[in-house]
């Protein structure tokens, strides 16, 4: 089974959810070159612990994804885009965040069904 990574991009950073046995843990970053790194040094234990593969599904809250999004390409990480309208529209239906990278992990599961699958 895959695990999700999401990683929802706001106008104040990004926060970062990362799936694991006991549930998501999140933590947020700024949106730049640092901050990325800071993700991966925060992210790579996790996913290392797990043992399991992991799909990096992202939403952004902004026009521009910033950073982030160009760390994620760079690094080949080929993460499934989830739009800001599906995701707030998921959001209100389950009364969820839409500030919670966890919510945005839901969202993209609910919307990629598939992502479990995944190699």
């Amino acid at each position: 089974m895959t695990n999700v990574l999401a990683i929802l991009i706001g106008t104040s950073g990004f926060s970062a959810a990362v799936e694991t046995q006991a549930g998501f843990v999140e933590k947020s970053f700024e949106n730049s070159a640092a901050g990325a790194e800071a993700f991966w040094v925060f992210a790579e234990p996790l996913i290392q612990s797990e043992g399991k593969r992991v799909k990096v599904c992202t939403v952004s809250l902004e026009e521009d994804p910033g950073a982030i999004m160009e760390w994620l390409l760079k690094e080949e990480f080929g993460p499934a885009l989830l739009s800001r309208h599906v995701f707030l529209e998921y959001t209100a239906k389950n009364n969820e965040s839409s500030q919670s990278a966890a919510a945005a992990a839901r969202a993209c599961l609910s919307a990629f069904p598939f992502i479990r699958r995944t190699q």
